[in-house]
């Protein structure tokens, strides 16, 4: 695909899924202020995200394989930091049912179809990535209709939506910081994805596997 028009698409899908993560927020009581914030901070991350590959920054900053993932943890673990501490932040996100969490992984999918639309990518990693991404999507799909069928109980329905997801971006962080990115350069388009939803997905993973605390044990 070329380049310019990949970009858009990635940038477009990204903010509709921004959308629908504040819009389930703001169903799950958050309020409309604390929304706002989070959509101007959402804005800056994803220019502030742009402008650094559009200007190679990380092979500026030297030492990529470093940065890159601390792009990835940083954001993590602040998302974290606010979302405990912030009263309205952290009682939306209690009152998200397993069955909102499930439904936001099916975009790992979308994401994961977008592998398959860039030509920087080693095509190995295309098929690692792309396909690890359509199977975390398609994980999270399964369970949740088990769930809403009543096959498995809502301990069972985060476990199964979770392990592929969980399992993907093990494998596919750990090759692509530590193998593709000793050959390339991090600073093209498509890393939109990791350096932006990929947090976002982190996020939810941890935030639904914290329900397992608060849910009776069961066999799965």
């Amino acid at each position: 695909m070329n380049e310019p028009i990949f970009t858009f698409s990635l940038i477009i899908l990204e903010v509709i899924f921004s959308g629908i993560l504040l819009t389930t927020l703001l169903r799950a009581g958050l309020s409309k202020a604390i929304a706002r914030v989070c959509a101007f901070i959402f804005a800056l991350w994803l220019i502030a995200i742009y402008l650094v590959l559009s200007r190679e920054g990380f092979s500026v900053m030297g030492v990529q394989q470093v940065s890159f993932t601390l792009a990835i943890v940083i954001p993590v673990a602040l998302g974290y930091v606010v979302s405990v501490n912030n009263q309205s932040l952290r009682q939306a996100i209690s009152r998200f049912s397993i069955n909102e969490f499930l439904f936001l992984q099916y975009w790992r999918s979308v994401f994961g179809v977008m592998f398959f639309f860039t030509a920087e990518l080693p095509m190995w990693f295309k098929y690692l990535g792309g396909i690890g991404d359509i199977a975390a999507g398609i994980g999270a799909f399964l369970a949740h209709q088990a769930l809403r069928k009543g096959k498995i109980n809502e301990r069972q329905a985060i476990i199964r939506g979770n392990a592929a997801g969980i399992l993907d971006f093990i494998l596919v962080l750990g090759f692509g910081a530590g193998v593709v990115l000793q050959h390339q350069s991090a600073d093209i388009m498509f890393n939109l994805i990791p350096l932006y939803v990929v947090p976002l997905f982190i996020l939810l993973h941890i935030f639904s596997l914290q329900r397992l605390a608060v849910l009776p044990s069961s066999r799965y």
